[in-house]
């Protein structure tokens, strides 16, 4: 498969890049405030300081378990769901999980809080790193207020994503960002330490979650925050969905504790302060594969929904062309800061110059870090979950903890972090090799690693799709759908009455379509025979136009033959769903 073998219109290319730029953003301000932590302690306080926050790392991570795996989880089905036209759906799971949650992170927060001690301990406060236990239990306690906004932010996120809110969730991180960045010079100020810095970043959270709640007080939104039975038997494809990425963050803690052992015996407090600071660069690095990942799972999922492989295969062809992109600027960028950074954020050569080594290897994996999170977000949305579960464990606990422990033998600290990058590269070669033995290629194309499922394929012939662009494309589309429906022996009524439908929706976008310049002025169709039935959608990015409640308002007052066509044709349909999701209009028509 080659890319350019690929047919990517300008909506998906449109569609791609704004939930990249969703993803990144949301990953960006929340990056950048546990940056600016690290900043800010490294100014201010001491190495003691800056190891004792790398101690409290796995706290991160167990907070990444409900919050990723619930996110990732409600991300693919939902999208699946939406994708399907099963709007009704989507609101009824993401309400029960929303309140679910809600009530058992209330647990989470009290239970943390009486054990922080204890936490501190079991994360590396001991031995040769002792005396780092009151600074990290300080940071503990100020971080556990932050379990309960911070989780159910991330349950919000793709459901506010998939409803069009993603400049909401854009600013809702900004503002939280520069909210932690004010209350930790305040905490500096005042003398608050640690507690105060943790403290910063639990408000943080706060400002995130409430910000990104005002999206349901609009009421023309798809989804609503509304109080629902709960029932787990219809949650349970959601959990099933969900343990990719909780067991992509387990692994982080357990191989970030193991780390900290390592690293704490090869490198003492100056080692465990390096390490710190190369946990915080790498985790900001892969918020451009967070963005990369995002963007891959929201739209395999839709693809997933649709039974679309077209449309997937040029997500897969999309996400290798801007990580290439990425990783040469990223790698320009590290090659250019690494020394003058490694030398600001350390007090010693000897640290600095181990900074600069760790640095190195986290500019290297980052490549590969692109590949291996898209592919695992792919195989979630799309129902591999095994799969998936396999590739994150070995990707974040395997791989790095045994070649860590080998390295270690004879480089010593170092060998820690070689073991990073080696990690992710064996991850891509097993995959790879394994879709070779499959497909019988023995060179496979770079999103190939996306290892597309035979469940996308349709029978020939039973779909259609293409551009729409001008009023002559829309009657010729009609007539070709109706040929289409009586090549599949469909009835003369219901020929006819599709390609009226098929006129009827591609006419009325092009009327509706944005004047703005940057609009897409074009129209993207899809014609499948389902069960007898015929499923057409139309995709946009004109202005929100949701042709059923629009319909509805007329109430009858509308007798232009227009008006009256529009009824006819939506009061006869089987269905009729809409949703604007990343600035495009999708209309499902099911007759």
């Amino acid at each position: 498969m080659k890319s350019d073998r690929i047919y990517i219109s300008k909506i998906q290319k449109r569609m791609f890049f704004l939930a990249f730029a969703t993803a990144f953003i949301a990953a960006f301000t929340q990056t950048m405030a546990v940056l600016v932590d690290k900043v800010i302690v490294c100014a201010f306080y001491g190495e003691k300081e800056i190891a004792s926050m790398a101690l409290a790392s796995p706290f991160f991570y167990m907070l990444e378990i409900p919050a990723a795996g619930l996110a990732a989880g409600i991300q693919a089905v939902c999208a699946k769901h939406l994708g399907a036209g099963q709007i009704g759906r989507v609101n009824r799971l993401f309400n029960q999980i929303f309140f679910l949650a809600a009530i058992v992170l209330t647990v989470l927060t009290a239970l943390s809080f009486v054990s922080v001690p204890q936490m501190a301990v079991l994360f590396g406060a001991r031995g040769r790193t002792a005396a780092l236990h009151p600074y990290a239990s300080q940071y503990l306690f100020g971080l556990s207020f932050e379990i309960l906004p911070y989780v159910l932010f991330c349950i919000a996120t793709p459901v506010v994503i998939l409803d069009n809110g993603g400049r909401l969730i854009s600013i809702a991180s900004a503002c939280g960002c520069v909210t932690d960045i004010v209350l930790d010079l305040l905490s500096v100020k005042f003398g608050w330490g640690l507690t105060g810095i943790g403290m910063a970043t639990s408000a943080s959270a706060v400002v995130y979650f409430l910000g990104i709640m005002l999206h349901f007080l609009k009421p023309e939104r798809i989804i609503r925050l509304r109080p629902v039975r709960i029932r787990l038997t219809e949650l349970k494809e959601m959990f099933v969905c969900a343990p990719p990425k909780a067991f992509l963050s387990l692994a982080d803690v357990l191989r970030s504790a193991v780390f900290i052992t390592l690293v704490s015996v090869t490198g003492g407090v100056a080692g465990t302060c390096v390490l710190s600071i190369h946990e915080t660069i790498a985790y900001t690095l892969t918020i451009f594969s967070t963005g990369v990942a995002g963007a891959v799972g929201v739209l395999a999922g839709i693809c997933f929904g649709e039974k679309n492989r077209d449309e997937l295969e040029g997500v897969g062809a999309l996400a290798h062309r801007y990580g290439l992109i990425l990783s040469a600027g990223v790698v320009v960028i590290m090659a250019v800061l690494v020394r003058p950074l490694s030398a600001a954020l350390t007090e010693s050569r000897e640290t600095a110059s181990l900074l600069v080594f760790a640095l190195c290897t986290a500019t290297v994996m980052f490549p590969f870090s692109i590949l291996v999170h898209a592919r695992i977000s792919y195989l979630q949305a799309v129902g591999q979950v095994k799969t998936a579960q396999m590739a994150a464990v070995a990707v974040n606990l395997i791989f790095p903890v045994a070649g860590a422990a080998l390295l270690s033998i004879p480089f010593g600290i170092k060998g820690v972090f070689i073991a990073l990058p080696l990690s992710q590269i064996m991850s891509l070669f097993v995959s790879w090799v394994k879709h070779s033995r499959q497909t019988g290629k023995t060179c496979p194309a770079g999103a190939d690693y996306l290892e597309v499922d035979e469940s996308f394929d349709l029978k020939p012939g039973d779909v259609i799709s293409y551009p729409i662009k001008t009023m002559e494309d829309c009657a010729l589309a009609s007539e070709q759908v109706g040929m289409f429906c009586r090549g599949h022996k469909l009835d003369e009524r219901k020929s006819l009455f599709a390609g009226l439908c098929t006129e009827e929706l591609t006419t009325n976008v092009l009327e509706k379509r944005s004047e703005r310049p940057l609009a897409i002025k074009t129209a993207d169709i899809r014609i499948v025979i389902d069960a007898g039935d015929v499923v057409i959608r139309v995709r946009d990015g004109g202005d929100s136009f949701n042709l059923k409640r629009f319909s509805d308002r007329l109430d009858g007052q509308d007798h232009t033959q227009a008006g009256v066509s529009r009824r006819i044709l939506l009061t006869s349909a089987k269905s009729v769903s809409y949703y604007k999701t990343y600035g495009m209009n999708t209309t499902i028509m099911r007759i």
